[in-house]
Parts: structure tokens; sequence; C-alpha cells
């Protein structure tokens, strides 16, 4: 009988509410009970009945069932509505999309300012799981606040639905450990400027892996040097890491970039080819040579249209 009243009571209430068409985006932090939900939410103007919002939920034992998150409410929402928002979680994501090639450092900071994770925890994560390289590029839904392992598991999800079984069988082939795979791929993604161009400079990085020689990629220094966007010098290949591909044979030790599909595809597809150089020229795309003497014009070419 008291059950019947309050539902007929609760009815007539929720009658005399409009809502308001105007949307706003609301965070409702972790740890909050109801009665702090609704003191926040009656501030934001979105819930007018505060009273009878806390006797709702008391009634029916709603408060555990409440979850705190990102959503999108409207300006007087009805309570029912509100409830039944608050029992379903967060309908509001954040839309982050990673570039191909970025860097580590470089998706802590789009996730860090878009208010995911903080920056240095999601960078020290990384680090211990030594996750750079297999934070794949891609368009993310994220929540605000989120953990960072959470967010880490997304991002290798996607990266496992890319680099697939039969892409880890062709690394084989090509004499490659998968681990390898994704280090020649980090540094194909930072090289290359167009697909068509990944798959033909990761058959001249293959050439030079089976001679023995050194892959002399620029990128690889970059990474030595943290220098990203200053010319670098003849000095600068001389630096002493373990990254310094024009000092040491065969590959870095690790990824120096998060790859996307077209070079995790190219590192194990080569594209069989004759040619052994390649420098990037006047137009950003790259001049391949077969020969040593034809690499070295084309360089000083390259200088001289500077």
């Amino acid at each position: 009988m008291i059950r019947t009243i309050f539902f007929i009571v609760l009815f007539l209430l929720l009658l005399l509410t409009t809502q308001n068409p105007v949307k706003t985006e609301v965070h409702i932090p972790s740890r909050s009970n109801a009665f702090r939900i609704a003191s926040f939410l009656q501030k934001k103007g979105i819930l007018k009945r505060k009273n009878l919002f806390l006797l709702t939920v008391n009634f029916f034992h709603l408060d555990k069932k409440l979850k705190f998150g990102d959503y999108r409410m409207y300006l007087n929402q009805p309570i029912y509505s509100l409830i039944n928002l608050l029992k379903k979680g967060s309908n509001f994501l954040i839309k982050v999309t990673i570039p191909e090639g970025f860097r580590a450092e470089q998706i802590a900071q789009c996730l860090s300012d878009a208010g995911i994770v903080e920056r240095e925890e999601f960078l020290e994560y990384v680090k211990k799981n030594k996750l750079e390289g297999y934070l794949f590029p891609e368009t993310y839904f994220f929540s605000r606040n989120m953990k960072v392992e959470d967010v880490a598991k997304a991002f290798l999800k996607q990266f496992n639905r890319v680099f697939t079984e039969e892409l880890k069988t062709k690394a084989k082939e090509h004499n490659l450990t998968p681990h390898q795979a994704v280090i020649l791929a980090s540094i194909i993604e930072r090289e290359a400027k167009t697909k068509e161009e990944k798959f033909l400079i990761s058959g001249i990085f293959h050439n030079r892996l089976k001679k023995r020689w050194r892959l002399e990629s620029c990128a690889t220094v970059r990474y030595a040097l943290k220098k990203w966007k200053a010319p670098l010098s003849i000095e600068d290949t001389y630096v002493k890491s373990p990254f310094n591909t024009y000092r040491h044979f065969g590959l870095p030790p690790a990824p120096i970039s998060n790859p996307g599909a077209d070079s995790l595809i190219a590192a194990v597809s080569p594209k069989k080819t004759d040619l052994m150089f390649f420098v990037v020229s006047s137009s950003g795309t790259h001049k391949f040579s077969r020969y040593f003497k034809d690499h070295i014009r084309a360089k000083w070419m390259r200088k001289r249209k500077k």
C-alpha cells in the first residue's frame, strides 16, 4: 500500500517537471554518494527537487548503484530520467585521435590534455610494461579520469586486431621476431611519407639487413638525441646510443614510435627491389638509389635546391 501511494505521488510530481532542451556536460567525481550527487546536480540547474531525488534513491536502495563519470544532461531533467542515466553510467565519451608515428610521450600528452589520464603516470606505466610501439594509433573514445591500465588495454586490443597471427608468420619468413617487426615498422613509420614509400623503404631496409649493412636511419638518430625538428648534422650521426643505426648494425633495441597498420604490414611485406639508398627530396618524398654514387648525387642535388 505504501509503495503504491509513493508511486502515485512520485508520478504526479514528475508530471510537473518540464525538461529544458539545453544540454550541459557534467562530471560526477568518483566516490560520490547520492547526497553529493544531488547537491552537485542542483547547483548545476539539472536537478530541481533534491529531496525528492534522495527520497527516490533511498526508497529503491539505489545509492550504491549510481555511477560516477562524464554525462550530458538536460537542465531541469526529470528525476526518473536522471536516476536511470546514473544507473547505466557515463553517456559522454571523449574522442581522442592518435596520429600514426606518435611516440609514447606525445600520446601521453594527448591523453592528459583530454583529461583521460595523468601524463607522467601513463608514461611510467608504458615504460614499466615496455609498450612503446604497441600503442596503436587510432581514434578512441574514453571517459575522463580513467585507470591507466584500462587505457593501455584499449591500445593493445586494437594493436592485436591489426597485428594478426598472419603478419607474425610473415615476420618469421623474413627472419624477424614479431617484436623485431614492430621495431622495423616504427622506423618505417617515421621515415616514409606515403603508403607506397613504406613498402619500398621496407624493401631497402630488408636488403641492408641481409647484406649486414647499417640501416643508417635518421629517424633513429633523432630518437637517440630527442632532436625532433632541427636538421641533423654529420656530428649527430656519431652519437653514442644503441638507437643510432649509423653506428650499430641491425635494429635498435626497441621501437622508436607507434606504427600504424600500413607500416606494420610493410615491415613484413617488403617490396622486392635492388635499391639500397634513399634520401628525402625537396618535395618531402624520397629519392631512391641502387648505387652509393647515385645516392651522393641525390643528396648534393637536394642541397643545391635549398
